[in-house]
């Protein structure tokens, strides 16, 4: 069960699917809710913890119920299997946006925590509880579940582009860096390459879940950024080659990509028409990554993308849409290389 952040409508549970398939895991899903996605899948979860962004809890699930239905959905549930006895515990509940504003929080909470109490010997401990359940009211429904790893959403906030040793106004911030690094499906100890890697936001997120990080820029200036900024939160395994994303000479096809070309208003394209940036670049970046794997790319919504990306041997795997600011929403696709080209 995970419990996702919401801030957009399809990348949280997107980034999800994406983490699993890059630790090599499969999975089942058995129910979307509105900020809430349950699954079957053998995946870790305090692996996936350390990856993910857009989530803010992981946990087994429990039950899904209507929410006049909950006491008694939990109540039937196999829960001396599936709480230890003499542990303390907590019971919590969580209301998604305005989803069911006549449930007392608390009072639900306490009901729940009463109908455990009657199965499994444990004491309240509302502070640090060695167990916790979480019970989630979203829509009509209330999912509950057994946290067992929770994300540290003040890293990223940590690694803000204005908290780093080189700044740059284009730059996106670290939890869509993070994001887009699992949507590109990064192996742990493979391969990354960011094309277009500016001041490195992208690599740094790369880095730090244990990828082999490679950034390519045409621009001396922004390599030296991108190496700052890497070295300033402790990566270290990483590559950076002055070139240009068109051209690309990589000794070895990479795992990965994931890059954020330059567009908007606050960076340059040296005169280059966009669109003709993204179609000379395309067929450089699929002959750098491995048949079958994955690339997440954005690019402004006026540049149908999938159009040049299918003519060179891409396959649309999935695609977002996010507004940046009123003047420009950007697309981030994802694409993997066809095995036979």
């Amino acid at each position: 069960m995970f419990l996702l952040s919401g801030e957009h409508p399809s990348l949280p549970a997107a980034e999800v699917f994406g983490a699993i398939e890059a630790e090599h895991r499969v999975y089942k899903v058995d129910e979307e809710l509105d900020q809430v996605l349950i699954l079957e899948t053998k995946a870790d979860p305090q692996i996936l913890a350390k990856r993910l962004a857009m989530t803010q809890w992981i946990g087994e699930h429990i039950c899904t119920a209507l929410v006049s239905e909950v006491p008694d959905a939990v109540g039937s549930s196999d829960l001396v299997d599936i709480i230890p006895h003499g542990k303390s515990f907590a019971v919590r509940v969580k209301r998604v946006k305005r989803y069911s504003p006549e449930i007392d929080v608390g009072e639900l909470a306490r009901k729940i925590a009463d109908l455990i109490r009657s199965e499994v010997d444990f004491k309240v401990d509302l502070s640090s509880p060695d167990v916790e359940m979480l019970a989630v009211l979203t829509g009509d429904k209330c999912a509950v579940g057994i946290k067992e790893a929770s994300i540290d959403t003040s890293q990223f906030r940590r690694r803000e582009p204005k908290h780093r040793a080189v700044f740059h106004p284009g730059t996106i911030k670290p939890k869509l860096a993070r994001c887009m690094v699992n949507l590109a499906r990064t192996p742990r100890g493979g391969v990354v390459l960011d094309p277009f890697v500016g001041v490195g936001g992208i690599l740094l997120e790369a880095g730090l879940i244990g990828a082999r990080a490679v950034g390519v820029d045409i621009d001396p200036k922004s390599l030296e950024g991108a190496e700052k900024n890497l070295k300033q939160f402790g990566v270290k395994d990483y590559e950076l080659l002055l070139g240009d994303a068109r051209q690309l000479e990589l000794e070895e096809e990479v795992d990965a990509i994931a890059t954020d070309p330059p567009y908007g208003r606050q960076v340059s394209t040296r005169g280059l028409e966009l669109p003709r940036i993204y179609e000379q670049a395309l067929p450089s970046l699929v002959r750098a990554l491995k048949p079958g794997r994955h690339m997440c790319i954005t690019s402004p919504s006026g540049i149908a993308l999938e159009d040049f990306a299918e003519d060179v041997g891409f396959k649309l795997v999935e695609k977002h849409s996010q507004r940046v600011h009123k003047s420009l929403v950007r697309n981030i696709y994802v694409l993997r290389k066809k095995r036979f080209l």
